[in-house]
């Protein structure tokens, strides 16, 4: 019985080792969730800031309009500056989505290892719960047998 008792202190003290990792790996995940959300919202900047570019382009460069050499080659350098930046801005989405997935796995993981401890914690219950009734039998029955009761009656 006291290796049982054991087992019981060293599953309770996994499980709070389980919580306190769920925990982190659950604030590393909603962490990563804010910095995602964040990329993209300057991701979408970017484009709508590219996409004005671009439509003012289109606008000021109708057919058989003539442009200057040198605003078309500042046209020209902002578009691309436009779209560097917007390049520039989409590499953080990729890495922030990476990350979210990563801390989602663990979280998963955490979560997955908590449940695997609650359940020996159950099934260890059950067997202490068992032995436990084993012992009140042979208590009662070592009592009986101290009345002078046979056995079975």
């Amino acid at each position: 019985m006291q290796d049982e008792w054991r087992k019981s202190r060293q599953l309770n003290a996994a499980s709070r080792l389980r919580a306190m990792q769920r925990e982190r790996a659950q604030l590393a995940y909603n962490r990563s969730l804010r910095e995602l959300a964040q990329a993209e919202h300057r991701l979408r900047v970017e484009q709508v800031r590219y996409d004005s570019i671009q439509a003012h382009h289109e606008a000021s460069g109708c057919i058989g309009a003539t442009l200057d050499p040198s605003q078309h080659e500042q046209r020209l350098l902002a578009q691309t500056a436009a779209f560097q930046r917007l390049e520039a801005a989409h590499q953080p989405v990729i890495e922030a989505r990476s990350l979210s997935h990563s801390a989602m796995s663990q979280l998963l993981k955490c979560k997955v290892n908590e449940d695997l401890i609650d359940k020996a914690k159950d099934r260890l219950q059950v067997l202490l719960d068992k032995a436990a009734r084993e012992y009140e039998a042979i208590d009662i029955f070592d009592a009986q047998q101290a009345q002078g009761m046979g056995h079975g009656r």
